[in-house]
């Protein structure tokens, strides 16, 4: 991480200014281009070659503004609708160009704030778990307490503690000071309540065992939960740390199946308090309805950085929702060998059930298909997966379920982005959104809608 910050700033001392004029050059062209459509004008600004990088990113942020708002005006226009999807794609393309062309660059060969509250410890999380116990069952000392690497959503930390002579390991899942997302099964009570639902089953999630809200002035609210025995085989960015022999993907292929047959009566209670009781009623179709509609007031309500590319989703999916309508599924959202723990060449749990909501199968399907094909035959997956009850898949929405999954990996890529910009987060890690993420989901939605 500390090699592509350094790289980063190295690339604006040097050869970033000439590729950002560019990237203002072509944006200049673009809304010129709209505001012919819309009858009105638009001012283009020339920095000259002797720019700062500082001089530079400023007008590209206000050419960004300046476009999103023409995009906008876009939609509410005469103009024909096949111009209008076609100018939001140019408008997304020329975003995501500043990511692929940054990557791209060669290198020269010559105060922080902080959240409200404190940072969950070792003597806090032991007051919260001697709270739990009874006067009978003593007070028990925390032996480790660390926090674990992986994932962006939520802080994650493993706590051991002996109690008669017994080994205890627990799990903590905590809400960032500063969440890059605020909506759904992002949010930490959310998460907890679903996994609340997925324990009366036997399907292998996590089990929580106690919530903390607002304990003793920590930074974000957490919970505990056992310690699934086994190893996770890899990280999304960084593929596999170790060749997994096939029958863990298959293993995967059946835990999938076994995901979309729960039965949906399971989370009555659950959609009732943190979704719409109706979108476990309804069919897939309905569903991505009322997902979008409530991805639509989030944009609203949340204050996020100016996107053309989110404005040209967001437009894509809504009007390119399947009519499909079978009933929806419980869909994992990120599910993959990253989410896992192996134990003795089997999985022992699913992880990371932030992502989660209802909806189509080919979610799941579509967002796992490319990195499954990096270590068997597609085919002999999914039809592992059919042979143990998955549902059939339609092939002409699966591109739909790819780019819908990319729409809240793009939020949270947005918003992580905006809070280090504001300040508002310290963490190093939160860099890497921007240098690994961003440009990724981007790319997947353009090249899945079509």
């Amino acid at each position: 991480m500390i090699r592509s910050i350094l790289t980063e700033l190295r690339k604006r001392e040097t050869t970033a200014p000439k590729m950002l004029q560019q990237c203002i050059d072509e944006g200049d062209k673009l809304a010129l281009k709209i505001a012919k459509l819309l009858d009105c004008t638009h001012e283009e600004i020339h920095l000259g070659q002797c720019a700062s990088f500082a001089e530079l990113s400023e007008r590209y942020s206000k050419l960004t503004v300046t476009l999103t708002e023409l995009c906008k005006k876009l939609l509410c226009s005469d103009v024909a609708k096949e111009e209008i999807i076609g100018m939001l794609r140019r408008a997304a393309e020329w975003e995501l160009a500043y990511y692929t062309r940054d990557a791209q660059l060669p290198l020269p060969k010559d105060k922080v704030p902080t959240g409200k509250g404190v940072a969950l410890s070792k003597g806090l999380l032991e007051d919260f778990i001697n709270n739990l116990r009874s006067p009978e069952q003593g007070v028990i000392s925390l032996e480790k307490f660390e926090p674990l690497t992986g994932g962006f959503g939520k802080q994650t930390y493993l706590c051991t503690y002996y109690d008669q002579g017994e080994l205890h390991e627990l799990v903590v899942r905590k809400s960032d000071p500063m969440p890059v997302m605020m909506h759904g099964a992002c949010l930490l009570d959310n998460e907890h309540s679903l996994l609340g639902a997925l324990a009366s089953t036997d399907y292998p999630s996590p089990r929580p065992i106690a919530y903390a809200a607002n304990w003793k002035g920590v930074d974000g609210d957490f919970y505990i939960m056992k310690r699934n025995r086994g190893e996770a085989p890899g990280e999304f960015l960084h593929g596999m740390k170790q060749t997994m022999p096939e029958q863990v993907f298959l293993e995967l292929a059946e835990m999938l199946a076994r995901l979309h047959q729960i039965p949906l009566a399971t989370f009555s209670d659950y959609a009732s308090k943190y979704d719409s009781p109706d979108i476990i009623n309804g069919s897939v179709a309905d569903a991505y309805r009322l997902n979008l509609a409530a991805w639509t007031n989030y944009l609203e309500e949340q204050v996020h950085l100016p996107s053309p590319y989110l404005l040209w989703l967001m437009i894509w999916l809504e009007s390119n929702i399947p009519q499909d309508t079978r009933p929806p599924v419980l869909v994992h959202g990120d599910f993959n060998i990253h989410n896992v723990l192996v134990d003795q060449g089997h999985i022992s749990v699913i992880l990371d059930w932030e992502c989660a909501g209802f909806g189509a199968p080919e979610q799941d399907l579509a967002y796992i298909k490319p990195h499954i094909s990096e270590h068997i035959a597609w085919d002999k997956f999914l039809a592992h997966y059919l042979a143990h009850g998955g549902r059939e898949p339609d092939e002409r929405t699966m591109n739909f379920g790819m780019a819908y999954a990319a729409l809240r990996a793009s939020l949270a890529a947005n918003h992580a982005t905006l809070n280090l910009q504001n300040g508002d987060n310290n963490n190093l890690r939160y860099t890497m959104v921007e240098l690994g993420f961003t440009s990724l989901f981007m790319q997947l939605a353009l090249n899945n809608a079509n």
